[in-house]
């Protein structure tokens, strides 16, 4: 059962969905440079919700894709997620998005990306955490212009901040500069990325493992998918397609949460074949205010995707960590 309040005077749409316990809240302004596209945020009233809403949806082995697609349709929510992968040009075009006003999350996380909205936030408790290129921004609601200020700081060389650490701008925002982009260009040069392509730039499988830490959320896993060359204006020249994906792995990692003194050591062994957009596995996660950290420690993921329409129709790798 879905209940939708719209207040016109005001400048918000709420958007209840009782199966999930979620709010979705929409900021619509004139003048607050915060919320340049008028999209939907998951609002998450407690650490808790956030992490049943997360397991569920692991656990239940939910298409996030076809979610997400369903949250744009039928509740104008427009996650990363869609944007980066299966957005229409003539959605987009309808939707007149800008290219500064999207966020510039590089995951191949589909939860994370499904979380966040096209501007790369997701509000939790009080704070709303904003993902933007090299930074995660986490700020007071109301507060989201003092974004822009830090980065005109920043470009200045007024504020400096290392890879890894975090700082306050003001009161009311912290910002912390994430080091996955660093992490995913040493992993890239160990070949643990591997694209192989079907029939020239017609089709590709991506076959990539993954740990990322944003803050309030990180996790580890690896992803095969297929992908078919579609432009879709400047930010996916690439689209996922549903084909037979498989993926198998045998994975050792260090979790670490903030508060304990040495990591754990964890493992997981096992495999995905379907018929589906991306065959993933998150073999570990973490979300809330302070998130766990993950390190790979050792082992491999085998990947294969099919093409029917090229000769040969099926290509393969196996990356080890």
């Amino acid at each position: 059962m879905k209940h939708i309040l719209r207040m016109a005077m005001c400048s918000l749409l709420f958007v209840a969905c009782t199966q999930d316990d979620i709010t979705i809240e929409n900021e619509v302004t004139n003048t607050n440079t915060e919320q340049k596209i008028n999209e939907s945020m998951l609002v998450f009233e407690s650490q808790d919700q956030l992490k049943e809403f997360i397991a569920y949806r692991l656990e239940s082995k939910t298409d996030l894709l076809e979610e997400a697609r369903t949250d744009f349709e039928e509740k104008e929510r427009l996650s990363l997620l869609v944007v980066y992968n299966s957005l229409e040009k003539e959605e987009a075009e309808q939707l007149k998005l800008n290219r500064e006003e999207i966020a510039k999350v590089d995951s191949p996380d589909s939860m994370l990306l499904y979380l966040l909205n096209a501007n790369g936030e997701i509000q939790i408790e009080d704070k709303i955490f904003r993902i933007d290129g090299d930074f995660v921004y986490t700020y007071t609601p109301g507060y989201g212009k003092k974004i822009d200020e830090f980065k005109e700081a920043y470009m200045r060389g007024d504020i400096r901040i290392e890879d890894g650490k975090t700082i306050s701008y003001g009161e009311n925002l912290t910002v912390y500069k994430h080091m996955n982009r660093k992490q995913q260009e040493i992993a890239a040069k160990s070949t643990t990325e591997e694209i192989h392509e079907f029939n020239g730039r017609r089709a590709r499988m991506i076959a990539r493992q993954w740990n990322g830490h944003w803050a309030f959320y990180s996790s580890i896993g690896s992803v095969t998918k297929t992908q078919e060359w579609s432009q879709v204006l400047w930010w996916s020249q690439w689209k996922d397609v549903k084909t037979d994906n498989r993926l198998e792995f045998t994975a050792s990692w260090y979790a670490k949460d903030f508060f304990e003194v040495s990591p754990r050591i964890k493992s997981k062994s096992s495999h995905n074949y379907c018929n589906c957009y991306e065959a993933i596995d998150v073999y570990d996660w973490s979300a809330g205010l302070i998130a766990a950290e993950f390190t790979p420690r050792s082992g491999v993921t085998k990947h294969w995707s099919h093409w029917y329409q090229a000769t040969p129709n099926t290509v393969g790798t196996w990356i080890y960590y």
